[in-house]
This record gives C-alpha cells, structure tokens and sequence, in this order.
C-alpha cells in the first residue's frame, strides 16, 4: 500500500534545488530544524513555477507548525496555483487571521475572492492590503483591473489616479489609465 503522506514525498525536491542535501532523511530534518530554509525552499519552487513541490515543502511545514503565517501564505498560493481556489482560501484565511497586517497574504486572499468572483470581498482585501502597504504596485494594479472586470471603471479611475500621484514614471500605469479613459468614453455612448 502507497503512503501518500507529504513527509514520504519530499524526494520530490530532490536534485530540483541547488541547495537540496541527497539523503532524504537529512534534507527532511534540515527542513524540520529549519523553518526559514522550509519556507525559503517552497518560495523557491513557487517562483520557478513547481507548485506541487512547494506544496508539499509547505505541507510538511505544517505537519512542524501549523500556525506559521508565511507557511500557511506559501501553502495558500501553491493551492492557488493547482487550482484549488476553495482550499487556498481556507488557508489564505486562516493566514490572515493569525497576521492580519500582511499585506502580501491579503492581497494574495484577495485574488482568490475574485476567481470565485467574490468581488466585495477582493475588493476589500485588496484595499486593506494597500492601506497597510500602498507601495506594492502589483496590489494597485490587480485592484485596478479587477474594478475593471467587475464593470466600476469609474473606481478604477479613482484608484488610477491614485496610483499614478505615486508612481507618475511608471508606463504600465499610463497605459492602463488611458484604457480605463477609453471604456469611460466608450460607457457613456
């Protein structure tokens, strides 16, 4: 019978990481003694877009600790990114609760409401994001194309403006405002 418990998976990680030790056992107490290599090595995966192996690193991490935000975050986007936008917004939830001032687990929460298309709700966490942290210009951007998606151009105007006071070099933005001014033209006919 197959043991399908993340723990028995982690050779999944071997040889992928530069910094991967070859016994698997060694790797996993690393892992296990080391949370911010497990969490360093699961961000990892996720920027090189191996969303299982990051999923099983932060599954382990939670097996260690299960209350760690950034463990439960990491998890949430490797869900996220399977496609399995329920269970990510279970744990990007239970992320948010434990540390509601980060603006990175809000607004990744905030991304999974608007693929259930539960607007209100990205829109709020989006905005709770940039109130904690208004310089993360993706978090301005996705607020801005979603007020688009969900037909309030004029909120993205607003929110346009605003982030061009902060950003007034930044090309993308100037792009997009030009868009959003284009599908205002457009509404009023």
């Amino acid at each position: 019978m197959k043991n399908n418990n993340p723990l028995n998976q982690l050779s999944i990680t071997k040889n992928a990481h530069p910094c991967a030790v070859s016994n698997e056992n060694d790797e996993f107490e690393e892992l296990k003694n080391n949370q911010t290599l497990l969490i360093d090595r699961g961000y990892d995966h996720i920027e090189r877009g191996e969303y299982y192996q990051a999923f099983t690193i932060f599954s382990i991490g939670t097996t260690i600790d299960n209350t760690d935000p950034e463990i439960l975050k990491g998890l949430g986007i490797s869900l996220f990114e399977m496609g399995k936008l329920n269970k990510s917004k279970i744990i990007l939830e239970r992320a948010a609760r434990l540390r509601p001032d980060d603006p990175i687990t809000l607004a990744n929460l905030a991304g999974v409401y608007w693929e259930l298309g539960d607007f209100e709700l990205a829109i709020h966490n989006y905005h709770k994001s940039l109130e904690i942290d208004s310089e993360i210009e993706e978090t301005y951007f996705n607020l801005i194309n979603l007020y688009i998606d969900s037909g309030h151009l004029y909120m993205a105007f607003i929110a346009c403006n605003k982030f061009m006071a902060l950003y007034p070099d930044n090309d993308d933005v100037n792009e997009l405002m030009g868009e959003i001014m284009l599908n205002l033209a457009l509404s009023s006919y």
